[in-house]
């Protein structure tokens, strides 16, 4: 359950409508502040007691002295660095200050506004708390007393900005979480756009960097991008290598076509070996003729589009055809293939690609056993795999070597060589057919001599019937 909201909260669509979202509520809310603050020019904070006892210190002192105007008690009074007082006449509303350049705009804020309780009031650098009850000559006065803020207040602080500052201020928050979530979101595609025409100019090593470590559908993207770019990577690579090896491989029976015509010349005009040297002509042209045929077909299973047909069909019974068809080969050199399956399966298969597998292993297997010997065929459900062997009683393999038979045009240099007369493309073209079915091919020693080829096909809903 966890999982999944967190694949749902890292999802692009969710993560644009909170984006958008909070930054729409953020613009809200700066844009109040802003237009609240214009409005009112101040700001009503809690009262500091440092500031109450300071005021009913005056208060008293003022009471004491017992002056006789106003201007006495402003002009002649000492007041300390960042103090002074405001005094407002009751009746009157009016307030008298010492003129100071900041006394103004609080003079004229408390001639606006009347306060019963002791209230403090913050304007830009300074806060006025008051009112405390006086008497001068008789005439009730309201005192209030400045004190010069150390470190001002971040809303005073903003009031001083010009008119055009404070409107911009929100204006300015906005576009720029604006172009942070618009920067977030085009990076990967930009990177992604970057590696697309590196890999269009020849340059297949490109690939999206950072990219898979996002959790969302650009993240998944940029995977699928190197992804794809791993796999066209790897077939261009293969394509290179199967073109140079069939140049390779095409050398030799061409090689030797050119002498037997070069016989063939020489032995009409004397009037011997003729018939055997066309003889020799036909098997290099049907080498010839095999191998490309191989090789295309080689070239058509690599293709990772090409559309299989498959169906539901018995493994055992395709098992049985695919034995049968090989017998006739195996019976020119007086090999038996006994067939040992005794399971049975039925699997979503591509008929002509499972044949060719099993058809190019079998064959294989013929060509490298001794006359007169066995090749033995068996099957059975493992794993949620169908598994099908087949052991042949040649000499077999290096150990080292086992996993390089499946590659195209290689060859072991034992008793499994070119004196077989194969292109070396038979495993090649099985791996091949067994891969587009999603199983797996491999091959081991066997104890008492000889090579097993084991395929397992995979058994699970989408393909047992």
């Amino acid at each position: 359950m966890i999982i999944k909201i967190k694949k749902a909260l890292s999802s692009i669509g969710v993560k644009l409508f909170l984006s958008f979202w909070l930054i729409t509520l953020a613009s809200i809310l700066i844009t109040r502040f802003v237009f609240a603050q214009i409005e009112h020019q101040s700001i009503i904070i809690p009262n500091k007691q440092e500031d109450i006892r300071k005021l009913e210190k005056y208060a008293k002192r003022i009471t004491k002295k017992a002056p006789q105007n106003i201007d006495s008690i402003l002009k002649r009074a000492p007041f300390p660095p960042g103090i002074s007082i405001l005094i407002k006449d009751v009746n009157t509303q009016e307030v008298f200050h010492n003129n100071r350049r900041d006394s103004e705009t609080m003079a004229s804020f408390l001639a606006k506004n009347s306060f019963s309780n002791l209230t403090t009031v913050q304007f830009p650098f300074a806060r006025v708390t008051g009112p405390k009850q006086i008497q001068v000559n008789n005439s009730n006065y309201q005192l209030y007393i400045v004190v010069k803020s150390k470190h001002p207040h971040f809303g005073s602080m903003f009031m001083q900005l010009p008119f055009w500052v404070r409107i911009i201020i929100p204006l300015l928050i906005s576009l720029s979480l604006c172009w942070l979530l618009a920067k977030t979101l085009t990076r990967p595609i930009i990177a992604i756009k970057h590696a697309a025409t590196e890999i269009g100019k020849g340059n297949y090593q490109a690939r999206v960097i950072n990219g898979e470590k996002r959790n969302d559908e650009l993240g998944e993207m940029a995977k699928s991008f190197n992804h794809m770019a791993e796999k066209l990577t790897t077939n261009i690579h293969a394509h290179q290598r199967l073109l140079a090896d069939v140049s390779h491989e095409l050398r030799s029976p061409m090689t030797r076509l050119q002498i037997a015509i070069g016989l063939i010349e020489s032995s009409a005009k004397q009037g011997k070996n003729l018939d055997k040297h066309i003889a020799r002509c036909e098997r290099e042209i049907g080498q010839l003729d095999n191998m490309i045929s191989n090789v295309l077909s080689l070239s058509r299973m690599e293709n990772t589009f090409q559309a299989a047909d498959f169906v539901s069909l018995e493994a055992s019974a395709l098992l049985a055809t695919a034995v049968e068809d090989a017998q006739y080969l195996a019976n020119e050199k007086s090999i038996s293939i006994i067939n040992y399956t005794s399971v049975d399966c039925r699997l979503l298969l591509d008929q002509t690609l499972i044949l060719s597998a099993l058809n190019n292993i079998l064959i294989n297997a013929i060509k490298h056993s001794e006359e007169n010997s066995e090749i033995t065929v068996s099957s059975e459900i493992s794993a949620g795999c169908f598994c099908i062997s087949i052991a042949d009683s040649a000499t077999g393999v290096p150990e080292e070597q086992l996993p390089l038979l499946f590659n195209a045009f290689y060859r072991v240099s034992t008793a499994r060589d070119r004196e077989t007369g194969g292109t070396g493309l038979g495993l090649a073209i099985a791996k091949q057919a067994i891969a587009i079915h999603q199983g797996e091919i491999s091959a081991k020693n066997n104890h008492s001599g000889g090579l097993t080829i084991t395929i397992e096909l995979p058994i699970n809903k989408a393909n047992n019937i």
